[in-house]
C-alpha cells in the first residue's frame, strides 16, 4: 500500500521509465501479480500496442491497458454489480427529454429550451458535471439551503437551480435500483474496491493524466488504500509538497495541484509515499536528436532566446499560408517528403490543430489526394449514415403525412425498398413488358421513375396508401377532354404503381404499428420491426464487407457499429421509457435526441498512418514529427465562451458559496499555457508551427501571440508562406526565394493539377519554371497516367464549343421532312444549343407539381377560348353581354379548366383556392375588356384555337423547300382568328393571348425572334380561298394581354374615370393595317388622337402619327417575304446539323435567363470561344429596308 510519483518535463522519459519497469517486470515473473497501465480512454488502443511489442514477451496476460470506465467495469463484473442495465449519454439524454417534456409546467426556466438545438447536450452535460463532482441532488439542495441563495438578487440562478433539482431527483427516481448511469461506473468503483480481489493484488502504473475530476481522486484514493502499489506519472518540473500549493500563473500549475491532491489523500489515509522518481537529462531523451526543440521546451515559460548550434534542417519550421487549404496542402505536401527523402513511418507524424471542424473536410481531401493514410482521433457522430438517415426520415413519414422529401429521404438511403440491392443489373439491361413487371425488377431508375411522378403530381399523404392503382395521368391540354393512357403510358403507370407499393408497404405497416402502439415500447418494437423488414442489418453487413474489400476499414466499422448502436438506442427507450404512454411525434423526438447522442469510436484501421487529432483531446504517443496548424489568435490559446447551463457569473457565485465545480473560465484560460506546451513539446525531431492569414471568405485571420513568442525565441526563424499554387509563390520578405516549383511536386495527383494550372499559364502567353517540362515528360512517359493527362490537357484547349452534327446524324434526328412550329424556329434563332436540346434530344425539365407562369397562361388561354366558342355556339355576341356576364362566363370557364390544370393544383389546399378566385378575377375582368372591344369594333371571332398543319386540321401548313434538299411544314394553332366584312373586301386578323407584356418589334422580327404573329397571318391570308372561298385581307396581328392591372393615382378617381384608365390599359400590341377602314372596323369610336384599343393615333387629316404600328399593303408584302425567308434559312441551319452554343443578345435580352439547359451547355463568357451573337439595334426606316432586301432574296 504505497504511492510513488514520477516526475519530469515533457519528453523526459516518464512513459518509457513506466513501460520498461512493466516489461521488466513481465520478463522477471510472467505469472506474477496482475498490472494495470491506467490511461485515458483515447489512448488504451496505442499503451495496447506499444506493450504488445515488447521484445521477447510471449504473451502480457499479466498486464491490461484499461481507462477509468473500463477498470470500474472489469470491477463490478468481479464483484457481481455488473447486472445493473447501462444508461450511456444516449439514453440520458432521451430520458432527460422525457422529464423536461413531462414536467414542463413545473419548470421555470428549462421547459422553453426542449425544443433548442443542443438544449438537452448542455443539461446532460451539466448532469454529468455533477456526478463528476460528487454533487447530488440532496447534497445540492442541502447547500442550497445552507448558505443561502437570495431569489430577491439572484432569481435566475435561483430558478435554475429549481429546475436542476427537480430534474435530478426525477432522472435518480427513473434509473432507480435496475439501471446504472455511465457517471455512476466511477462511484460503484470507489464504493466496491475494497472487496476486489483484483484492485488488492494489482500493481497500478498510471499515465497520460494532467489532472483528475473529484470522482477520480475517490478511485485514485480507494487505489492507494486497497492495491499493491500505485505509480502515477505527472508532467512537472519538480516535486510539490502538501499545504505549498503552486502560483496560478506557473506552467506546471494543473498538474503541480494533482500531486498536492494526491498527496493530501495519501497522508489522510496513512498510505506511504515512496521517493519520488524525478526525470530528467540535458538534453532531455525526447530531444537528444534537436537541440532547438530541446531549447524550446527548457525555456518555454523563460522565453530565453536560442544560442545554440545552428542545425542544417531547423527542427522548429513557421510558416503563414494565404488560406487554411495552401495550409493543409503544404502540411501534406511536407508529410509525403518525409515519407518519400528520408524514410519516415506514416505513424511517427501526428497533425494536431484547436478547432477539428475547421479542417476536418480539408484534411481528408487533401491527406487522400495525397496518398497520406490517415486516422482522426475523434468519435464521429451518425447522422451523416443511411440507417440513421431511414429512421429519421421514417419518422418524419408517420409524423409528417407522408411528404414528398421524407419519403425519398428514405429512399435515397439504399435500405428501402428492401430488394433493390445496388448490384441489380443496369435498368437499361433489363426488359421486362406489361404485366411482367414485378417488385423484383425494380432498379434504382424506376426508384428516379417514381420520385417523377410523385413531383409531378404532387402525391402525398393516404395517396400512398391507396389500394386503387395510380393512375394520375398528365394533360397535354386544357381544351382537350380526359383521355386514358395507351399503351406506353399503361406500362409507365403500371412500373410507377409496383415500385409505389414496394416502397410505401413497410411504410405503412410501420405507420400502422406506431399509431396503434400507445407507448414508448410499442413504439421502439414497430422502428425494429421496420428495420427488420428491410433486412437493414444484412444490408448494413453487405456493405461492410463491400468497405472491407475496396480497402476502407474504417468505413466498414462503421457500418457494423452503428447497427449495435442503433439496437442499443431502442433497447435504452424500452429500459428507460418502457410503457410510458406518448404520442409518435413525441417518440420521434426521442429518437432524434438520441441519433444525435450517438458517437462512434473507432480504433485505427491500420498501424501505419497519420494521426489527425486535436491538441486537448489527442494523446499522440511516440511522436517524431508533430505539425501544428490553425495557430491563430483566439484560436491559440483559445477564446473560452458561455454555453453551458450555467453562466460564468452563476458559477463563481456557486463558488463562492463553497459548490465545487469544474475549474472557471479564467482557470481554464491560464491552464491554456500547459495545454500549448505539451502540444508543442510532443516531437522528438521537427516541429511544424502554421497559420491561415484568410478562413474560406477571405477575412482575414491574425496569428497567434504564440507565433510572436516562437520567433522571439528563435530569432534566426524563417517564417515561409504557403501559397496555393506553385505560379503565384511570393516567399516573405525577410526570407530568400528558397521555394521551387519542386516544392509542389510532392504526389503525382496533386502536381498533374499543378502541372495543368501551370501550362495554362504558359499557354496565356507566361514564362514558366523549367522543370514542369519535366514533369510532364514523367507523365507522358508513365503508361498508367498517361491517360488521364491527356484528359486533362484537353481543358487546356477547352473552348465549350460544339461541332455541327454530322449529315447521317442530323437526319436521323430530324429526318428529311422537318414539321416545325413558329415558336421552335424562334427557339433555335434565340440559342441553336437549347433547340438542340428540346427539339433534337428532345431533353426535358422534371415536372413539378407546382403552379407557374406557362400553367397560368395556358389557363388563360383555355378559358377566353372557351367563352369565345360559348358564345359562337349560342350565337351571341361578346359585346352583347353586359360586364357580370362577361365574369359570370369567365368563372363558369375557369371552374370546368381548374380540374385539369396541373393535377387539380387549384383544388388542393386553400392557398390555391385563393389562387385560383384571383385568376377567375384576371380572366373575369379579360372578358369584360373583349366585350368592349366588340361593341366597339366589327370584327368578330371567326376560329378559336384554330389548328393548321395537321392531320385533320381546317388549314393546310406552310410548306418550304430548304436549300439543301430537304422539306419543312411550318404547323402550329392560332389563338383567335376574328374577321369582319369591308368595303375592299373580308379582313382577316390574329389576336395572340399573352400573360405577359409582348409587343411585336421589327427589331426581332427581322431577326426571326418574333415570327409567330405574322406567320400566323400569313397562313390565314394563303390559305383563304380554301377556307373562306375568297381572298382575305391582312387586317392586323396583335397581342392581348391578359391581365388585372393596379392603377397608380395621386387623387381620386370616378368609378368611370378608373374604369377608362384600365380599359386603355388593355390595349393591344402588334401590327395593324394602315387602312381607315381596317382602324374603324377595329375602333369605331376613334376618330382622331390615340385609340383606347390599337397601338396607333390618328391625325386631324386622317394620317398616322409616326409612333403608330401599322403597316401599308406594301409593307405587308416585305414582311411577308422577310419572315418566310428567314424560316426557310432556319430551317435549313437546323437539318444542317447547326447546334451552336450561341445565345443572341438583343439590347439587355438574351434566352439564357431563363433557360433550362445552362447546366449542360456550360455557357460562359469567361471560356474562350463563348460569347453572345450581338444583334444590333436598327432605326426603323434601316429595319424597313433590311426586311425588304431579305424579302427581295426569297424564292417565295
Amino acid at each position: 500500500m504505497s504511492i510513488q510519483f514520477i516526475l519530469g518535463r515533457a519528453g523526459s522519459g516518464k512513459t518509457r521509465h513506466m513501460l520498461d519497469e512493466i516489461r521488466d517486470n513481465l520478463r522477471e515473473k510472467p505469472d506474477g501479480e496482475p498490472m494495470v497501465l491506467l490511461v485515458p480512454e483515447q489512448a488504451t488502443f496505442g499503451a495496447e500496442y506499444e506493450l504488445a511489442q515488447t521484445p521477447g514477451l510471449q504473451g502480457i496476460i499479466r498486464v491490461q491497458a484499461l481507462s477509468f470506465r473500463r477498470l470500474a467495469f472489469r470491477v463490478m463484473q468481479e464483484v457481481g454489480r455488473s447486472t445493473r442495465i447501462h444508461i450511456d449519454d444516449t439514453g440520458k439524454k432521451m430520458l432527460l427529454h422525457k422529464i423536461i417534456r413531462r414536467r414542463a409546467k413545473d419548470l421555470r426556466i428549462f421547459a422553453k429550451g426542449n425544443g433548442q438545438s443542443g438544449f438537452i447536450d448542455r443539461v446532460n452535460d451539466l448532469y454529468n458535471e455533477f456526478k463528476r463532482y460528487q454533487i447530488d441532488g440532496s447534497g445540492l439542495l442541502q447547500h442550497i439551503q445552507t448558505n443561502g441563495i437570495l431569489p430577491d438578487k439572484e432569481r435566475m440562478l435561483q430558478d435554475k437551480l429549481h429546475d436542476l433539482l427537480l430534474i435530478y431527483d426525477e432522472f435518480e427516481q427513473e434509473l432507480g435500483p435496475h439501471h446504472i448511469d455511465s457517471e455512476d461506473y466511477l462511484a460503484t468503483l470507489t464504493e466496491q474496491a475494497g472487496s476486489s480481489s483484483f484492485i488488492k493484488e494489482t500493481v497500478f502504473w498510471i499515465d497520460g493524466f494532467h489532472g483528475f475530476t473529484p470522482q477520480e481522486f475517490a478511485v485514485l484514493e480507494q487505489l492507494m488504500i486497497h492495491s499493491a502499489k500505485v505509480n502515477i506519472a505527472l508532467t512537472l518540473d519538480k516535486p510539490y509538497e502538501s499545504g505549498r500549493e503552486p502560483h496560478e500563473l506557473e506552467l506546471f500549475h494543473p498538474t503541480a495541484t494533482t500531486m498536492i491532491k494526491l498527496r493530501e489523500l495519501a497522508d489522510e489515509n496513512g498510505v506511504m509515499t515512496e521517493p519520488h522518481f524525478v526525470m530528467g537529462g540535458e538534453p532531455l531523451p525526447r530531444y537528444e536528436r534537436s537541440f532547438m526543440l530541446a531549447h524550446l521546451e527548457s525555456t518555454f515559460d523563460r522565453r530565453i532566446p536560442y544560442k545554440g548550434p545552428i542545425e542544417m534542417e531547423p527542427s522548429v519550421v513557421l510558416h503563414s499560408a494565404v488560406h487554411r487549404r495552401a495550409e493543409v496542402e503544404g502540411a501534406a505536401r511536407e508529410m509525403v517528403r518525409l515519407a518519400r527523402d528520408r524514410n519516415v513511418r506514416w505513424r511517427d507524424m501526428a497533425l494536431l490543430v484547436r478547432n477539428m471542424p475547421d479542417y476536418e473536410d480539408l484534411l481528408a481531401t487533401t491527406l487522400t489526394d495525397h496518398g497520406i493514410p490517415h486516422f482522426f482521433d475523434q468519435k464521429r457522430t451518425v447522422l451523416h449514415h443511411p440507417l440513421a438517415e431511414l429512421i429519421r426520415s421514417a419518422l418524419e413519414v408517420v409524423t409528417g403525412y407522408w411528404r414528398y422529401d421524407a419519403v425519398f429521404r428514405c429512399v435515397k438511403t439504399g435500405l428501402l425498398p428492401a430488394f433493390a440491392q445496388q448490384d441489380l443489373p443496369s435498368p437499361f439491361d433489363i426488359h421486362v413488358e406489361g404485366d411482367a413487371f414485378t417488385a423484383r425488377n425494380i432498379t434504382r431508375r424506376n426508384l428516379d421513375e417514381l420520385e417523377n411522378y410523385v413531383l409531378a403530381f404532387g402525391i402525398q399523404g393516404g395517396r400512398w396508401t391507396d389500394d386503387r392503382p395510380w393512375t394520375y395521368k398528365l394533360q397535354r391540354s386544357l381544351e382537350d377532354e380526359p383521355t386514358g393512357p395507351n399503351e406506353r403510358e399503361r406500362a409507365e403507370l403500371q412500373r410507377v404503381d409496383v415500385t409505389r407499393r414496394a416502397v410505401a408497404e413497410p411504410l405503412a405497416a410501420f405507420e400502422r404499428g406506431l399509431k396503434a402502439a400507445k407507448t414508448a415500447r410499442g413504439m421502439a418494437e414497430a422502428l425494429y420491426g421496420l428495420l427488420d423488414s428491410l433486412k437493414a442489418a444484412e444490408r448494413l453487413e453487405r456493405w461492410s464487407m463491400d468497405a472491407l474489400a475496396a480497402g476502407r476499414a474504417e468505413k466498414a466499422r462503421e457500418h457494423r457499429q452503428l447497427w449495435g448502436a442503433a439496437v442499443d438506442l431502442l433497447d435504452q427507450i424500452v429500459e428507460t421509457m418502457g410503457d410510458e404512454a406518448m404520442t409518435p411525434e413525441q417518440f420521434a423526438g426521442v429518437v432524434e435526441t438520441g441519433l444525435e447522442s450517438i458517437r462512434l469510436s473507432l480504433v485505427p484501421p491500420t498501424l501505419d498512418q497519420v494521426l489527425l487529432g486535436s491538441m486537448e483531446r489527442t494523446r499522440s504517443g511516440k511522436v517524431r514529427y508533430a505539425f501544428l496548424l490553425g495557430v491563430n489568435d483566439g484560436v491559440v490559446p483559445g477564446r473560452l465562451s458561455e454555453d453551458g447551463v450555467l453562466s460564468e457569473g452563476e458559477r463563481d457565485r456557486l463558488a463562492e458559496t463553497g459548490l465545487l465545480l469544474a475549474p472557471s473560465a479564467r482557470r481554464r484560460l491560464l491552464d491554456e499555457r500547459f495545454m500549448i506546451y505539451t502540444a508543442m513539446t510532443v516531437a522528438s525531431d521537427r516541429l511544424w508551427v502554421s497559420y491561415p492569414l484568410a478562413d474560406e471568405e477571405g477575412k482575414s485571420l491574425l496569428p497567434s501571440e504564440l507565433i510572436r513568442r516562437l520567433k522571439q525565441t528563435f530569432p534566426a526563424l524563417k517564417e515561409g508562406t504557403l501559397m496555393g499554387d506553385p505560379g503565384v509563390f511570393i516567399p516573405s520578405s525577410h526570407e530568400e526565394d528558397e521555394r521551387t516549383p519542386l516544392d509542389y511536386i510532392a504526389h503525382p495527383e496533386r502536381a498533374l493539377s499543378y502541372l495543368i494550372a501551370q501550362l495554362r499559364e504558359w499557354k496565356k502567353g507566361s514564362q514558366i519554371a523549367s522543370v514542369w517540362w519535366e514533369v510532364y515528360n514523367w507523365f507522358v512517359s508513365q503508361p498508367e497516367w498517361r491517360p488521364k493527362l491527356q484528359t486533362l490537357l484537353q481543358s487546356l484547349f477547352y473552348t465549350n464549343e460544339v461541332e455541327r452534327l454530322s449529315r447521317d446524324t442530323s437526319r436521323r434526328l430530324y429526318g428529311t421532312h422537318l414539321r416545325a412550329s413558329v415558336s421552335r424556329m424562334e427557339r433555335f434563332v434565340a440559342c441553336p444549343f437549347s433547340h438542340f436540346m428540346s427539339h433534337g434530344l428532345r431533353l426535358q425539365e422534371r415536372r413539378v407539381y407546382r403552379l407557374e407562369a406557362p400553367d397560368i397562361g395556358q389557363l388563360f388561354h383555355a378559358a377566353l377560348s372557351m367563352i369565345a366558342q360559348n358564345l359562337m355556339r349560342e350565337g351571341v355576341s361578346w359585346g352583347a353581354l353586359s360586364a357580370a356576364e362577361c365574369r359570370k362566363e369567365a368563372n363558369d370557364a375557369v371552374d370546368v379548366l381548374t380540374p385539369r390544370l396541373q393535377s387539380e393544383i387549384l383544388l388542393s389546399s386553400k392557398r390555391f383556392t385563393y389562387i385560383s378566385r384571383k385568376l377567375k378575377d384576371i380572366v373575369g375582368r379579360a372578358s369584360v375588356v373583349l366585350g368592349e372591344h366588340a361593341r366597339r369594333g366589327s370584327f368578330e371571332p371567326l376560329r378559336l384555337e384554330m389548328d393548321f398543319g395537321g392531320p385533320v386540321s381546317e388549314l393546310p401548313p406552310l410548306s418550304f423547300k430548304l436549300n439543301n434538299g430537304c422539306t419543312m411544314d411550318i404547323i402550329g394553332r392560332i389563338d383567335r382568328v376574328d374577321s369582319a366584312e369591308g368595303e375592299s373586301g373580308l379582313m382577316v386578323r390574329v389576336i395572340d393571348y399573352k400573360s405577359s407584356q409582348t409587343s411585336l418589334r421589327l427589331d426581332e422580327l427581322y431577326y426571326g425572334l418574333a415570327l409567330q404573329l405574322l406567320t400566323y397571318l400569313d397562313v390565314l391570308v394563303t390559305h383563304a380561298e380554301g377556307w373562306l372561298g375568297r381572298e382575305a385581307i391582312p387586317a392586323g396581328a396583335l397581342y392581348f394581354h391578359v391581365h388585372n392591372p393596379l392603377l397608380q393615382v395621386s387623387a381620386a378617381l370616378s368609378a368611370e374615370e378608373a374604369e377608362d384608365r384600365v380599359f386603355k390599359r388593355f390595349k393591344m400590341k402588334g401590327l395593324v393595317l394602315a387602312e381607315p377602314e381596317a382602324v374603324q372596323l377595329m375602333d369605331g369610336s376613334l376618330e382622331k388622337g390615340h385609340s383606347a384599343l390599337l397601338p396607333l393615333a390618328l391625325k386631324a387629316d386622317g394620317g398616322f402619327y409616326s409612333t403608330s404600328s401599322v403597316m401599308t399593303r406594301d409593307q405587308w408584302g416585305v414582311l411577308r417575304k422577310a419572315v418566310r425567308s428567314t424560316i426557310r434559312e432556319i430551317g435549313t441551319e437546323i437539318t444542317d446539323g447547326t447546334v451552336d452554343i450561341s445565345p443572341i443578345r438583343l439590347g439587355p435580352k438574351t434566352p439564357c435567363a431563363f433557360c433550362a439547359y445552362k447546366p449542360v451547355c456550360q455557357f460562359d463568357t469567361l471560356i474562350e470561344g463563348n460569347g453572345y451573337q450581338g444583334l444590333a439595334k436598327q432605326g426603323k426606316d434601316q429595319l424597313w429596308d433590311l426586311l425588304r432586301e431579305k424579302g427581295e432574296h426569297s424564292s417565295d
